[in-house]
């Protein structure tokens, strides 16, 4: 399964930049190597190349799940702008992360986790048994 991580920074014209920061960030994480890659906008006449503006991570295994959750959350707590991070599901369903708001950064982190891990089980949170 693929989760798309977008940034939002209260200076628009950062949010590529700090993209490429947590796409940076994650490549140091052994367990994610090679499950990342950026996705660019449509390039449009006069640009050289099209900006980032969403970072898909592939996670295969709940171990996986963990390690991004702690990772983003570490970058979000790094941060000096105000930023906020979305995970999204390809069926649509999100997760924010918002730098203000970060104030107990593991129980985020286990949240977090536990948003991707659904994600990959396909178990459906709405679902009764």
């Amino acid at each position: 399964m693929e989760s798309k991580f977008f940034i939002e920074d209260a200076d628009a014209e950062r949010a590529p930049t700090n993209l490429l920061s947590l796409a940076d960030w994650l490549r140091y994480e052994e367990d994610l190597r090679g499950k990342t890659r950026l996705e660019h906008s449509e390039i449009t006449p006069g640009q050289m190349g099209g900006l980032p503006e969403a970072l898909v991570v592939a996670l295969s295994t709940g171990g996986a799940a963990t390690v991004l959750a702690r990772a983003v959350v570490e970058w979000v707590k790094q941060r000096k702008s105000d930023v906020t991070v979305k995970a999204v599901k390809p069926n649509g369903e999100s997760f924010e992360i918002d730098l203000r708001r970060v104030t107990e950064p593991e129980a985020l982190a286990a949240q977090l986790c536990d948003f991707l891990s659904r994600e990959q089980s396909g178990t459906d949170p709405d679902e009764t048994a």
